[in-house]
């Protein structure tokens, strides 16, 4: 743990505590950690910053990222040695010092500068509850054309104030005060993932503000690992699966209908597959990942839960569900 800190972070109504979870990935994370040493704030006043670094591993492997010097802000690091995604999350919250918001970045992004400062002055505006930003494709350069013109790794983005159904741990502020009424991530979703989108789903239904900051910009690399057939498919069974887990705990009556949908999804992927033959690779696996969508979310609604993160090394990829998934 960096031993620096701020006396009065408890009673500091601007106060952010941002929440990583790392496994395996030390160098991705001290990139992280370099980016948010150079956040500034033009919006907002500075807030008070702690920065709680939890690693999953039990060797320890991020614990050298973290010793930087000359941080601004607060490091603390902390070990959860029990595998699970969705306990490392939790083990972040547990150790927030009473701030007054939460911030959440994946281990492998890198925010812009402004980042923070978007996120609190678009809550400040909008009185929000929770407030999300974009995460940007930064694509490495042996990442075939193909894929960075499919649109597999573009996620929505909305203007500053639109009220958003869903968010994510890559790119969120969450007021601290929700925890009351959803406290913390399920830990039935450790090893499947989708934790989060668990998590926001039951903020959206106990009825909490959701607000998007177009300008809260926050890339996420790309690699040629990610850039393969096999990860794009595998990435949409497991999207449909974790949605199909997600509804089904949070509004269990819908099950079924989740279970059609599943079915629709499939035979849309099907049906469109020989069409997309003479439109390039890009659209062939487009169909062929809303079949595996599809195929993941059946499979979700009678009880199968794929666990990715069962055998998860660093080459493995969080999976932010789809939001047309959820349709």
């Amino acid at each position: 743990m960096q031993a620096t800190g701020n006396s009065n972070f408890k009673n500091d109504s601007s106060s952010v505590a941002i929440c990583i979870a790392t496994y395996l990935r030390p160098e991705l994370l001290r990139d992280l950690l370099s980016a948010l040493a150079q956040l500034t704030f033009t919006k907002t006043s500075t807030p008070a910053i702690e920065v709680i670094v939890v690693d999953n591993d039990r060797s320890r492997s991020a614990k050298p990222a973290c010793q930087l010097p000359d941080f601004p802000w607060t490091i603390r690091y902390i070990c959860e040695p029990n595998r699970g995604i969705a306990r490392a999350r939790n083990s972040a919250i547990a150790a927030a010092r009473s701030p007054a918001f939460l911030a959440f970045i994946d281990d492998d992004e890198v925010p812009h500068a402004s980042w923070l400062d978007e996120l609190m002055w678009t809550q400040s505006q909008f009185q929000a509850d929770v407030v999300s930003g974009p995460v940007l494709p930064a694509y490495s350069a042996n990442v075939p054309q193909w894929i960075r013109n499919g649109g597999f790794f573009r996620r929505p983005v909305f203007r500053t104030g639109d009220v958003v159904t869903l968010s994510s741990t890559n790119n969120a502020l969450v007021r601290s005060s929700v925890l009351a009424k959803v406290p913390g991530f399920d830990e039935q979703f450790n090893l499947t993932g989708a934790e989060d989108s668990h998590f926001f789903l039951r903020i959206r239904e106990s009825g909490f503000k959701m607000i998007f900051s177009s300008a809260a910009v926050v890339y996420e690399p790309i690699t040629e690992q990610r850039a393969k057939l096999s990860w794009l498919l595998r990435r949409g069974y497991q999207a449909g699966n974790s949605w199909a887990l997600c509804e089904g705990h949070v509004k269990p009556q819908e099950s079924a209908a989740r279970g059609l949908k599943g079915i629709a999804h499939m035979f849309r992927g099907i049906a469109r597959l020989p069409g997309s033959l003479w439109r390039g690779k890009a659209a062939v696996v487009r169909n062929l990942q809303e079949l595996c969508s599809g195929a993941g979310m059946l499979a979700g609604v009678v009880g199968h839960r794929f666990q990715p993160y069962h055998h998860k090394g660093s080459n493995t990829a969080d999976t932010p569900l789809d939001s047309r998934l959820q349709s």
